[in-house]
């Protein structure tokens, strides 16, 4: 218990809370992209957002800079959000496969957001 006790009294104890958001890929750029989801983002959430496509994975570090309401009769909300250079982008990455991602926009994606 003392471990723990010095833990949870030092000043610069950080913590990241996680969780997954199905999110669906509407656009894709070299700086960004457009996310559909039924789930709300603050803007600023940070994450990763992670796709499975063609037997290959991709991901992208991304920050979550606009999400819109849904219009009427609408059930998602529209998350616009920007690729972070947390990285140097491997062959994994998202943005590196744009062309690829472009002519499956319509794809299954998952944000894991760290708020």
């Amino acid at each position: 218990m003392e471990a723990l006790d010095a833990i949870l009294s030092a000043h610069d104890v950080l913590a990241v809370l996680g969780r997954d958001v199905a999110v669906r890929l509407m656009d894709i750029s070299g700086s960004g992209c457009l996310l559909q989801s039924e789930t709300r983002l603050v803007e600023g959430t940070v994450g990763t957002l992670k796709l499975s496509s063609g037997g290959r994975d991709y991901a992208d570090d991304v920050r979550i800079m606009r999400c819109q309401a849904p219009n009427a009769g609408e059930s998602c909300f529209k998350l616009g959000a920007q690729f972070l250079w947390t990285a140097q982008p491997g062959e994994g990455s998202l943005r590196r496969a744009v062309g690829v991602l472009q002519s499956s926009a319509a794809s299954s994606l998952r944000f894991e957001a760290e708020s």
